[in-house]
């Protein structure tokens, strides 16, 4: 008897669950692609004296940080859209560097906090008849990239896609059919705006598995 498309889609509604799951786990997988990436730009970003870098660097460094920082912190938040870890499955000897960038994010980036790299200042100049003010932003950030982070940020991109290769395998194993293994790397290509889209969002990538890199 010919299998169908019928078929086709029972068997995916019956595995709908784990197959969500598979599609969270992408979420986190293009997460970390952009850590890295951003990382990789920290590392270009060093300077052999610091006191000699220019607001440019400075607003650089600042992007960076920001989108390294809220990026990792999302997979460790409450989302409907994908997994959220723990910090009790990353090795011991990398919790400070997580810890780091965490706090990066809670109390600088996402959120106007009271972080120690950072500290608003106002100098008063009071006089008999007048009071003077300056304002000072005091900002602390790494020279480059710090290389716990990247060992942390590269150990969580190796869990990730050993989660999705025991996922697949998990699937042979009970769903009755076999999910053919490969490399869950993601690359990306360019999406481009549908032509009369209205200006709006541009359609969702059709590939998933692997997205060529068109640049």
């Amino acid at each position: 008897m010919a299998f169908t498309k019928e078929d086709a889609e029972a068997y995916l509604a019956a595995n709908n669950a784990h197959i969500d799951r598979l599609r969270k786990t992408i979420t986190n997988l293009v997460t970390m692609q952009h850590v890295l990436y951003f990382f990789e730009k920290l590392e270009h970003m060093e300077v052999d004296d610091i006191t000699s870098v220019t607001k440019n660097w400075t607003m650089e460094m600042e992007a960076y940080l920001t989108t390294i920082s809220v990026s990792y912190g999302r997979l460790f938040a409450e989302s409907k859209g994908a997994r959220v870890l723990k910090k009790k499955l990353i090795p011991k000897h990398l919790w400070d560097a997580h810890e780091e960038v965490i706090a990066l994010r809670n109390e600088r980036y996402a959120h106007h906090g009271d972080h120690i790299t950072t500290a608003p200042e106002l100098e008063l100049f009071v006089y008999e008849q007048e009071v003077l003010t300056q304002l000072h932003w005091r900002s602390n950030m790494p020279n480059g990239a710090p290389p716990s982070w990247k060992e942390l940020f590269l150990w969580v991109d190796d869990f990730l896609k050993e989660s999705f290769q025991k996922q697949m395998a998990y699937m042979s194993q009970t769903s009755g059919k076999e999910w053919v293994p490969f490399d869950p790397d993601i690359t990306f290509k360019q999406a481009h705006e549908v032509e009369g889209a209205g200006g709006g969002l541009p359609p969702l990538m059709d590939s998933i598995s692997k997205l060529k890199d068109s640049t």
